[in-house]
C-alpha cells in the first residue's frame, strides 16, 4: 500500500527519465534515508526503469549498472539488497532484449554472480542465486552459452554447508528446469536432479515445506520432459515422492502434490515405470497403506 501511494504521489515525476538516477540516489542513501524508503525506491525503480532505459546513452547506462552492482556488493539490509536484485534482473533483461545475447550485454553482472557464488560470506553466496532466480526467462532466452558454467555454480551450491544457500539454489535451478523442461537444453542441468532431491529430503526432515513444495513443482514440470537425461532420474523421483506421500507431518496439500507427480510419471512414462518391479511394488504398497491408515486424500491423485 505504501508503494502504491508513493507511485501515485510521484507519478508526474516518474514520467521523466531523470527520475531513474534520482531513485538510484535514494537507494544508495544508507544512513540518510530509512531502509523502508530505500526499499520502496528499489521497487519503484524496477517497475519504471523499463520505460526510460532506452533513452539513456551508453555512459549513463554503464554508470547505472555500476551503481546497482555496488549496492548489491555493499548493502547490509536484506530488504534493500533484495530490491536491488530486482533492479539488476530488469536491467539485464533490457540489455539482452536489445540484441546483445550470451551475457555480453552486461558481463560484469555475471562476473559478480560467479564471484558471489564462491564468496566466503554465505549471504553473498545466497545473493548469487537470488539474482539467478529473478532472471529465469532472461537466462532461458538469451544466455544458453553460459549454461555449462551455471551448472557448475548450481552443483556447488546444492552441496553448500549453509541451508539458505542450498534453498536459494534449489529455487533458482528449479525455475530454470521448469522453464527448459521441454527443450533439449534441459540436459545441461538434468544431472543435478538427484542433488535437488537430496536438498528437498533434508528440508522435509526439518519441516521446511516451502522448499519441498518448490521441488515437487519442478518434478511435476519435468514429468513430461522428453529428455532421457531427465527420465533416468525417475526412480529417485518416485522414492522421494513416496516419502512425502507417507509423511504425516507434511501438510496434506504437499502430500497430494507428491502423489500427483507419481501419477503423472505413471502416465507419461508407463513403460519405464512398469519395468521397475520393485518401484511399482513400493508405489502399490504405499498406496494401500494410505488407504488402510488414513481417511484423508494424500493418495487421491493416484486414482485420477
Amino acid at each position: 500500500e505504501a508503494i502504491r501511494e508513493a507511485e501515485v504521489a510521484l507519478k508526474p515525476l516518474l514520467k521523466d527519465a531523470r527520475s531513474v538516477p534520482a531513485l538510484v540516489e535514494v537507494l544508495k542513501a544508507r544512513g540518510t534515508q530509512p531502509d523502508a524508503v530505500r526499499h520502496v525506491a528499489a521497487v519503484v525503480l524496477r517497475k519504471r526503469i523499463g520505460g526510460h532505459y532506452a533513452k539513456f546513452d551508453a555512459p549513463t547506462k554503464t554508470a547505472l549498472k555500476t551503481e546497482i552492482l555496488s549496492v548489491l556488493a555493499n548493502e547490509p539490509e536484506r530488504t534493500v539488497r533484495n530490491g536491488a536484485v530486482g533492479v539488476a534482473a530488469t536491467i539485464c533483461r533490457l540489455e539482452c532484449s536489445s540484441g546483445d545475447a550470451g551475457g555480453a550485454a552486461w558481463p560484469e553482472l555475471f562476473q559478480f554472480i560467479a564471484a558471489a557464488a564462491s564468496d566466503a560470506n554465505p549471504d553473498a553466496r545466497e545473493l548469487a542465486f537470488l539474482l539467478l532466480s529473478e532472471m529465469t526467462e532472461t537466462i532461458g532466452l538469451h544466455l544458453k552459452p553460459q549454461f555449462p558454467s551455471m551448472a557448475t555454480l548450481f552443483a556447488n551450491a546444492l552441496t553448500d554447508t549453509e541451508v539458505k544457500v542450498q534453498n536459494s539454489s534449489v529455487k533458482a535451478l528449479g525455475q530454470l528446469l521448469s522453464y527448459l523442461a521441454d527443450e533439449k537444453e534441459v540436459e545441461n542441468f538434468a544431472a543435478l536432479v538427484p542433488a535437488i532431491i537430496n536438498v528437498a529430503a533434508a528440508c522435509q526432515k526439518r519441516s521446511d515445506e516451502d522448499t519441498v513444495s518448490v521441488t515437487l513443482d519442478v518434478l511435476y514440470d519435468l514429468a513430461y520432459s522428453p529428455s532421457s537425461a531427465v527420465a533416468v532420474h525417475l526412480p529417485a523421483t518416485i522414492q522421494f515422492c513416496l516419502g512425502c506421500v507417507s509423511d504425516s507431518n507434511l501438510e496434506m496439500g504437499v502430500r497430494d502434490s507428491a502423489a500427483l507427480v507419481i501419477a503423472t510419471l505413471a502416465e507419461s512414462k508407463p513403460k519405464m515405470f512398469g519395468k521397475d518391479d520393485s518401484l511399482l511394488s513400493s508405489v502399490i504398497e504405499t498406496l494401500f497403506n494410505l488407504i488402510e491408515n488414513s481417511t484423508e486424500s494424500a493418495a487421491g491423485a493416484l486414482f485420477e
